[in-house]
């Protein structure tokens, strides 16, 4: 029961949905997330906090960045995707996001020299 409660708290916030559509897109470190979601590090951070404590997202450590993606060997991947990334196709700012992941990652990836406030 706490699993279900958790995930379902963790789908429950608008910018944590943000990051999950982004992230069905591609993998990306922390500060391409600030860029594309406009958010301060520490409010893209603390999400990703929640996302990864329901599972629902894993890290990679590279250096001083992390880089995130969607766990999919949890069994809510299937659930997940049918509830967030076909209902988010139609909402206009995750469609906003998703043109500034395409600029962002034609950019460069990573953060060196890439991020607004560089070094995250």
């Amino acid at each position: 029961m706490k699993k279900i409660l958790n995930v379902t708290n963790a789908l429950s916030e608008e910018i944590r949905l943000r990051i999950i559509n982004i992230l069905f897109q591609s993998n990306l470190y922390v500060c391409e997330m600030v860029d594309i979601l406009e958010l301060p590090q520490s409010t893209v951070s603390r999400h990703l906090t929640i996302l990864k404590n329901a599972d629902i997202v894993e890290d990679a450590k590279n250096g001083l960045w992390v880089r995130y993606s969607l766990n999919k060997n949890r069994i809510y991947d299937t659930i997940i995707k049918n509830l967030v990334a076909e209902e988010l196709t139609n909402v206009q700012k995750c469609k906003e996001d998703l043109q500034k992941l395409k600029k962002r990652l034609e950019k460069g990836r990573g953060c060196k020299d890439n991020c607004k406030g560089g070094i995250v």
